[in-house]
């Protein structure tokens, strides 16, 4: 009788660092004879790589978990992530799980990156930051990174499968080189290595805290060819109080100089971020200064997370707790100021020539094709065939919500 190969599905919640990870133990998987379930059958094995940055997150994990065992109840279900890291014992409740697995971090890694045109790849993990309202660094332990020859043989793998565009990913990315048992090389050393691989068109950096962008990496932003102009900082909060509650190693000023001097120095960068609205304490006037601070920056885009108190976190014992009604007031009247400031951004860019990676085909309308710039502009431009994962020149001809509507250009 032939063997049947066992089928496996896999899920994923949270972070790039996380869609890395699973990538990593997928191709484990691979490696020993599963096959990846296609569609809607019911594989033999599931695996759910858990979030638990939010409160929402830890829900949406459990509610997938527990689909995944209604599905198929034959199957195995595997959970690991970080909800597992510090929280198996509410994960231990739900029956049907067959196995929760805590992470091996390091040596991982991956060749090919699963249904992306963009691959990431993980050069760093953990955080010694305690942000009073994270749990991130209970979960994920202390600052380490990968060495800089594992990076660049990771990296030559991915080009060699087609990639144009690496994103480098980290839990604490502006921390490489720093913890325990890392090398001496920085983050501005693993890009000047990688800037000299063949075929690799692009580096994105996938996030990093204002307190790590360092002059260094400012050279590199205004000297690489390859380093894309887009940089993800987290604001968190505009208020100097609230920062200071939240443990973060910044001030209103430090933030504002640092995106101004960004601005000045390299033409064309785009600064997207992250803000955490209704922490305790948090007052009218305290959230007022982060909207005015939004409003100085103009980022092209801003996500915005309404504060949940995450057990063994120290915010978790602060007073002052915010009423949620106002906290979901405070998160829509930002998000509209957002809006606003994303529409100012975008046509800061309007009628200029760019490079577009071309990711895949629209999925409600055919008839285009969509892809990024390296400063993270969101470009569809009319179908033609044979130019995914290609780089194509274009003209930036109208916007329509969150995207440009692009023409062809022969050359930029």
């Amino acid at each position: 009788m032939q063997k049947v190969n066992p089928t496996i599905k896999f899920f994923t919640l949270g972070c790039k660092v996380n869609q890395y990870d699973t990538q990593s133990i997928r191709e484990r998987f691979l490696s020993k004879g599963f096959l990846e379930a296609q569609g809607s059958g019911r594989p033999d094995y599931f695996l759910v790589n858990t979030c638990t940055v939010t409160a929402g997150a830890d829900q949406k994990s459990r509610n997938i978990i527990r689909r995944c065992i209604q599905a198929a109840p034959r199957a195995k279900v595997i959970v690991t992530g970080c909800l597992a890291e510090k929280d198996a014992s509410q994960l231990k409740k739900i029956k049907g799980i067959s196995l929760i697995i805590k992470k091996s971090f390091f040596p991982e890694k991956i060749s090919s990156f699963s249904q992306h045109t963009r691959a990431f790849l993980k050069i760093q993990d953990g955080c010694s930051n305690f942000c009073t309202y994270c749990k991130v660094a209970l979960v994920r332990g202390q600052e380490r990174s990968k060495e800089l020859n594992q990076i660049l043989q990771e990296a030559g793998q991915l080009v060699a499968c087609g990639y144009r565009e690496i994103v480098l990913t980290g839990i604490c990315l502006g921390a490489y080189g720093r913890g325990r048992g890392s090398n001496k090389n920085t983050l501005v050393d693993v890009i000047n290595a990688l800037d000299k691989i063949k075929g690799l068109s692009r580096i994105r950096l996938s996030s990093i805290e204002a307190g790590d962008v360092t002059d260094g990496l400012i050279k590199c932003l205004q000297g690489s060819k390859k380093l894309c102009r887009h940089l993800h900082i987290p604001i968190q909060s505009g208020d100097d109080h609230i920062l200071k509650l939240m443990n973060r190693k910044y001030s209103r000023k430090n933030y504002e100089d640092l995106i101004g001097q960004l601005k000045r120095k390299i033409k064309g960068i785009s600064i997207t971020t992250d803000c955490l609205i209704g922490f305790p304490g948090e007052t009218q006037d305290n959230f007022q200064n982060t909207v005015d601070l939004v409003k100085k920056i103009v980022p092209l885009k801003a996500h915005i997370f309404p504060y949940s108190s995450r057990p063994q976190t120290k915010a978790a014992g602060f007073s002052g707790v915010v009423d949620p009604k106002i906290i979901r007031q405070r998160c829509v009247k930002l998000a509209h100021v957002a809006q606003e400031c994303s529409k100012k951004a975008m046509q800061g860019y309007l009628r200029h020539n760019v490079s577009v990676l071309i990711e895949s085909q629209v999925g409600d309308n055919p008839a285009f094709l969509e892809g990024v710039t390296d400063n993270y502009l969101k470009v569809r431009l009319p179908f033609k065939p044979g130019l995914k994962n290609a780089i194509v020149q274009a003209r930036l001809a109208s916007i329509r919500q969150d995207y440009f509507i692009g023409e062809y250009v022969d050359k930029l």
